[in-house]
């Protein structure tokens, strides 16, 4: 049996979806049971729990063979995994997919990075078997600025005028999925990018392109995209965070590009203009 949690996130519910197109059973652990109505069409089987709670953790993790592993980026992050990781293996479970991110070295500064990086320590001493995956600043994280492009043809966001790469998450659920499913990918660490390395002007310009009127880039101050946070109830740990990870960002963390998903899926990534066309409803 394999475990997804994050099941209704940005990747869980993209991995949820091909491994009921494969026809592979899974478990789904959730938080809101108010979400499971569409992971048990995909004929999940459904768990709720949420990382604080480690007897439902434990409930969730009986008879599990394989997990994927991700968690929300809070302030408890590092522990919960870390709790996550010691009852997993307690439970027998022999394969730990990870969610971590190409940033993610020693001496990371931020700490989503940081809680990275210990887990993937925490992992490799294990015992189990682990796969990390480690994609860059998702595709998807651009619908936030779908408002943005509606209403003002412009891509308000924080990201600077440097080049950056970026990761589409179906790519990303790919990998996860084989990872979950196929031999061969224990004990391996996969860095994984799409194929552009774009300025955010450049990704204006692929939206122009795309959408047909003329898109522009506004580079947010930082401070009022955290005001937009604040405004919309984050908490201040999780502000902090998010535009400490989006500074990392604007100064040049994600500039290497990788061979990953060609090598992997036999397929070039989703590039961003695919991405785009492909959610072209979201930015008209």
């Amino acid at each position: 049996m394999i475990l997804l949690t994050g099941a209704t996130g940005n990747t869980g519910r993209e991995t949820a979806k091909l491994l009921a197109q494969a026809g592979v059973p899974f478990r789904a652990l959730i938080r809101n049971p108010d979400k499971a109505g569409p992971l048990e069409e995909l004929g999940a089987e459904v768990a709720i729990g949420d990382f604080g709670d480690a007897d439902a953790l434990r409930q969730a993790l009986t008879g599990v063979d394989k997990v994927y592993l991700v968690t929300p980026n809070e302030e408890q992050q590092a522990q919960w995994e870390r709790q996550f990781v010691e009852l997993a293996k307690d439970a027998g479970v022999g394969h730990v997919v990870y969610l971590s991110s190409m940033e993610s070295v020693p001496g990371a500064k931020t700490p989503v990075t940081q809680a990275h990086v210990a887990t993937e320590q925490q992992l490799r001493e294990s015992g189990m078997a682990w796969t990390m995956v480690r994609p860059t600043f998702f595709n998807q994280l651009l619908l936030a600025a779908a408002k943005g492009v509606k209403e003002k043809n412009a891509i308000v966001f924080p990201l600077g005028k440097g080049p950056l790469v970026t990761t589409d998450v179906r790519d990303i659920a790919a990998v996860i999925t084989l990872a979950l499913t196929q031999p061969g990918h224990e004990n391996q660490s996969y860095d994984i990018t799409g194929p552009d390395l774009v300025t955010m002007d450049e990704v204006a310009a692929i939206f122009t392109k795309v959408l047909g009127r003329e898109i522009r880039y506004v580079d947010q101050p930082i401070e009022d995209f955290a005001n937009i946070l604040r405004a919309i109830g984050v908490n201040e740990w999780r502000v902090k965070a998010v535009c400490d990870e989006l500074t990392e960002i604007s100064h040049g963390s994600l500039t290497r590009r990788t061979d990953t998903i060609e090598k992997l899926l036999g397929r070039p990534p989703i590039s961003i203009e695919q991405f785009v066309q492909d959610y072209r409803a979201a930015f008209e």
